[in-house]
């Protein structure tokens, strides 16, 4: 799994700073495949964006707004949708400028919604690394935003 061992615990303790209003440290939680930051790199680097090392970065304030304050999540359902957004059986979202991993095997939500499961990574800011921005669980009946264009 493309988390490490402490991967989910340091998750976990960010998100749970954020939560009682203390600043959340940047950790290193995890990593993309061989296959995954390879296509990754290939196309950052065919837009002329700098290539990225394979390790992910976390940090979440971002994510515990947008997910837990806005969308009503626990933060062991964002563990979850992070867990399922990650797994090796991830594939690389083509859709640019962003970099999304998309998860093809739907989960069941706690709903009951079957959802697929993707990751969003913000890639300018800490440079040469990506940091997991948010979790978009596709499917899980809230209303959607529409895409940029």
């Amino acid at each position: 799994m493309p988390l490490f061992a402490s991967g989910l615990r340091k998750i976990r303790r960010n998100l749970l700073r954020v939560q009682s209003g203390q600043k959340p440290w940047v950790a290193k939680v995890g990593f993309f495949t061989a296959e995954q930051i390879a296509k990754i790199n290939e196309a950052r680097v065919s837009m002329g964006f700098p290539a990225l090392l394979p390790e992910i970065l976390f940090h979440g304030s971002h994510l515990y707004v947008s997910r837990c304050v806005k969308d009503n999540y626990t933060i062991d359902q964002v563990l979850e949708q992070i867990e399922s957004a990650l797994g090796e059986s991830s594939v690389v979202d083509p859709s640019p400028p962003a970099v999304v991993l998309r998860n093809p095997n739907k989960r069941f939500d706690h709903k009951g919604n079957p959802v697929n499961d993707k990751a969003v990574f913000e890639c300018s800011g800490r440079q040469p690394y990506a940091d997991l921005y948010s979790v978009i669980p596709d499917g899980d009946g809230l209303k959607e935003k529409p895409k940029r264009r």
